[in-house]
C-alpha cells in the first residue's frame, strides 16, 4: 500500500505541469460541455447512440444508461474477435483489416452500434476492440491517468498485441479510434515504433482519430523519409465545439502529428456528430484519405496528405 501511494505521488509530482494544464483547459472550455450529445438524432440514415429505437431491445438501451452511470469493474467483450459486417464488401476487404476502439461510457450495445455504422459507411468488416466502460466518471479518471500521468492504460497493451498480429499478417491495417480510444491509439503507435521488429511493419498502419482526447501523436521521421509519406499514416477529425476535442487534439497542435480536419459544429458522439460529415467529405473538402475509403472506395498510393513541418494540416469549413 505504501509503495503504491509513493508511486502515485511521484507520478503526480512529475506531471504537475500537465495536471495544471488540463485543469486550465477544462475551466476554459466548460461552456462546450453541455453540448456533448447535441444536436440529438442529427443524421438521417445514421443511427444515433441516444435513440432507444436504434438498439435491438429496450433493455440494451437501459444497459447503455446504467453502464454510463453506475460505477463497476467491467471486462472487454471483444479484443478484435467480434466483427461488424456490412451489406456490401469493398474490393480490398481481403487484403486489409479494420479495427475500431470506442470512447468513454461505451457499453457493448454502443460499441456494436458504432461498429455497424462504420461498417456501413466504409463497406468493410469492422473488428471491435472494446474499451469497456466503468462508468463515465471512472472512464474520465482512466483517461486522465493514461494521458496526463503517462500511465499505460489497461487496454493499450492487449490492443497493441491485436494490432501487432494484424500487421504481421495483413497488407494493410486500419485503426479507427473515437474519444478515449484515440489515447489508446497513441499508445499502440508508440509501442509499435519502439519495437525494433514492428518498426519494419509500421508503414502498413493507418490511424484515424475522431474527436481525439490524446494530447499528442507520434509519426516516425526516419520511416516517413524512407517511404516519402507519413509513417504510420495518421489523420484527425474534430468538431470545434466538441468539449473533448477542445481539451484534446485542438489544444495540442504542437505535439500532434498528422493531418487535422475540423468543422465548426458541436457534438461528441461518433454516429450522431461525426460519421455523416466524414461520409460527405465536409471535414476535408473530399481530400482526406479516410474519405476516399467511404462507400467502398479504394484510395491509391498517392492519396496521402503530407502535413507541413510547422504543424498539422487543418481544413475547416
Amino acid at each position: 500500500m505504501i509503495k503504491k501511494v509513493t508511486t502515485v505521488t511521484k507520478r503526480l509530482i512529475k506531471n504537475r505541469r500537465a495536471i495544471w494544464r488540463d485543469i486550465t483547459l477544462i475551466r476554459d472550455n466548460l461552456l462546450a460541455l453541455p453540448f456533448l450529445g447535441l444536436p440529438f438524432n442529427n443524421e438521417p440514415g445514421i443511427r444515433s447512440e441516444l435513440n432507444p429505437k436504434n438498439y435491438r431491445h429496450f433493455k440494451d438501451f437501459l444497459q447503455v444508461i446504467s453502464h454510463a452511470v453506475w460505477p463497476s469493474e467491467r471486462s472487454s467483450f471483444s479484443y478484435g474477435s467480434l466483427i461488424c459486417y456490412p451489406n456490401h464488401l469493398a474490393a480490398d476487404s481481403q487484403s486489409s483489416k479494420w479495427f475500431f476502439i470506442n470512447g468513454i461510457a461505451a457499453s457493448p450495445p454502443v460499441a456494436l452500434l458504432n461498429g455497424k455504422e462504420l461498417a456501413k459507411a466504409f463497406h468493410r468488416p469492422i473488428h471491435l476492440i472494446h474499451n469497456p466502460t466503468h462508468s463515465a466518471a471512472w472512464d474520465l479518471v482512466h483517461s486522465f491517468t493514461a494521458r496526463t500521468l503517462r500511465k499505460d492504460g489497461y487496454l493499450s497493451r492487449p490492443a497493441y498485441q491485436v494490432i501487432k498480429q494484424a500487421l504481421l499478417e495483413q497488407e494493410k491495417v486500419i485503426l479507427i479510434g473515437h474519444s478515449q480510444g484515440t489515447i489508446i491509439n497513441s499508445y499502440v503507435v508508440r509501442n509499435i515504433l519502439k519495437d525494433p521488429q514492428m518498426r519494419a511493419y509500421a508503414h502498413k498502419l493507418e490511424v484515424y482519430c475522431i474527436a481525439g482526447v490524446a494530447d499528442g501523436f507520434q509519426i516516425d521521421a526516419e520511416l516517413s523519409e524512407s517511404f516519402d509519406r507519413p509513417v504510420p499514416y495518421v489523420e484527425h477529425f474534430a468538431n470545434q465545439g466538441d468539449f473533448f476535442a477542445r481539451i484534446g487534439v485542438l489544444a495540442h497542435l504542437d505535439t500532434t502529428e498528422g493531418a487535422l480536419f475540423t468543422l465548426n459544429k458541436k457534438g461528441h458522439l461518433l454516429n450522431d456528430h461525426y460519421i455523416g460529415g466524414i461520409l460527405r467529405g465536409e471535414y476535408c473538402n473530399n481530400s482526406s484519405r479516410l474519405y476516399k475509403y467511404t462507400h467502398g472506395q479504394i484510395p491509391n498510393d498517392t492519396d496521402y496528405i503530407l502535413a507541413p513541418e510547422s504543424g498539422p494540416l487543418s481544413s475547416t469549413e
